[in-house]
């Protein structure tokens, strides 16, 4: 289907050892994905399109998903090796498409927000009060 896809923005005629290859080329890869990749390259070239380029655009889109999500914490009572592994599987599941109040609805994934922090903390001006009293 992807590159059936890429036949009908380049004109190329597949056939069904190019499917084949392009399926093995890009095992493991996420259909919306590829697809999403398939067209933001036509949308930005006219240059023939490979797997390479595919996966290379995957990449981008699975890293700017993670990056918009931004910290997260784990559940308080993670050891440190089961904090590692519950932040590669969050990671995972944001780079698949999930968004951070979709996991967090199922009580796994809470984002962290600064504005929420700094409501908590104190401000400077508390800061500074609080030290003249002292001394």
């Amino acid at each position: 289907m992807l590159l059936g896809i890429a036949a009908s923005f380049d004109n190329r005629k597949p056939n069904e050892e190019a499917a084949v290859s392009w399926s093995v080329a890009l095992d493991g890869i996420r259909f919306v994905d590829a697809r999403d990749a398939i067209v933001a390259h036509y949308r930005a070239s006219s240059d023939w399109l490979m797997p390479q380029k595919v996966i290379t655009e995957v990449r981008r889109i699975r890293s700017k998903r993670i990056a918009e999500a931004g910290d997260l914490t784990p559940p308080p009572d993670l050891n440190p090796l089961e904090t590692i592994g519950w932040l590669k599987e969050a990671r995972r599941r944001i780079g698949d498409g999930e968004t951070v109040d979709e996991l967090a609805a199922y009580g796994e994934l809470a984002p962290r927000n600064l504005a929420d922090l700094r409501l908590a903390l104190p401000s400077h001006d508390d800061v500074e009060t609080t030290t003249e009293r002292s001394t």
